[in-house]
């Protein structure tokens, strides 16, 4: 499979000014991600998933974020300017260097989109929803004339299904439902044909009854674009039958990933199996749901990353788990990162 993004040993911290510590966001991160895969990343609030997204569209905050490791983008379409065999995004070679504001306004958009948590605050409430379609259009294609970017505005609307794009068109953010917004952020995201979309929670605003119905419009229009998908979520059974891989990170780690089969007929961490458990799945109406406790680790002290990130709130944990900090363990292509399994391997 042909490689798109590759993350390596991605370590991400914030100074905190009012404690005058760095916040551990994220560490040891790896991943890649192939031509047309569609990916999850799993975990609860404050497990460092949007920052993980933000880091690959470089959104962070520059004044108050610090990286090691590196992040690379390998740009299959042809496009209009500086074309090369990949972008590193982020890289160390003795100190940190990140991809320059020019080529990373290239790359955004037009290789990489984002659907943002909030579809309200990702839109300009003054401005025309067809408006704001067009400039993302007219931003990469500076040879089209107005009426083929309006006609693309139109056939985006089409795509993501909203009724009567015409009339819609001249709406403004606040004339239009919680699911018409998300609707026309998609389209905004998938505008230019980006080999990689990030849907970053992208049904939390939503009501229950719209979230399957946006998540399938997601998969069928990446599928459609020939686009890569990674999909946040906190809600793991949301993603049951939308993605090929899923990655379970827990505060800033990465603690398992398999196919998303093997993860929902076979899960191995702890933390996974809870996630399951906690989420209500439809097809065992009746179950009684389970809670995780609640006793997140204090992310500015470098004592707990020494033992196993959920030791505290672990149900399985042994003694060992308090003063060894697990590996990788892999089941062929599912690995996981718990000492439960140093002996099955």
């Amino acid at each position: 499979m042909e490689s798109i993004l590759e993350i390596r040993n991605l370590n991400v911290s914030f100074f905190v000014k009012s404690k005058n510590k760095k916040l551990f966001i994220l560490r040891d991160i790896n991943l890649e991600i192939f031509k047309t895969q569609k990916i999850a990343i799993v975990g609860e609030s404050a497990s460092g998933k949007t920052t993980l997204a933000n880091t690959i569209m470089l959104l962070n905050d520059k004044e108050y974020t610090y990286y090691s490791g590196f992040v690379k983008f390998y740009p299959i379409k042809n496009s209009c300017s500086c074309q090369k065999k990949f972008y590193e995004i982020i890289t160390v070679n003795g100190k940190t260097q990140i991809l320059d504001e020019k080529n990373m306004r290239h790359l955004r958009g037009n290789h990489i989109s984002m659907v943002f948590q909030d579809p309200f605050s990702a839109l300009n409430p003054v401005v025309s929803v067809g408006k704001q379609v067009e400039e993302v259009i007219k931003n990469h294609n500076y040879n089209l004339s107005k009426k083929d970017i309006y006609n693309k505005v139109i056939e985006l609307f089409y795509k993501v299904k909203l009724p009567q794009p015409e009339h819609i068109y001249n709406k403004y953010p606040h004339q239009l439902s919680g699911g018409q917004i998300q609707r026309i952020c998609i389209g905004i995201a998938l505008a230019n044909k980006p080999e990689i979309l990030i849907a970053d929670e992208p049904t939390t605003a939503l009501d229950a009854s719209l979230k399957d119905t946006i998540i399938n419009l997601l998969t069928e229009l990446v599928v459609e674009e020939n686009s890569a998908l990674i999909l946040i979520t906190h809600d793991i059974n949301l993603i049951k039958n939308s993605v090929d891989y899923v990655f379970i990170l827990y505060a800033g780690e990465i603690v398992e990933y398999a196919s998303a089969k093997e993860i929902f007929e076979n899960p191995k961490h702890p933390y996974t199996t809870l996630l399951l458990e906690c989420s209500v799945d439809k097809t065992k109406k009746g179950k009684k749901l389970t809670t995780i406790p609640y006793d997140f680790p204090d992310l500015t002290d470098e004592e707990v990353f020494k033992k196993c990130i959920f030791f505290n709130r672990c149900p399985k944990k042994i003694k060992d788990c308090e003063f060894i900090k697990p590996n990788f363990y892999s089941f062929g292509q599912h690995k996981v990162k718990c000492i439960l399994y140093e002996n099955e391997r």
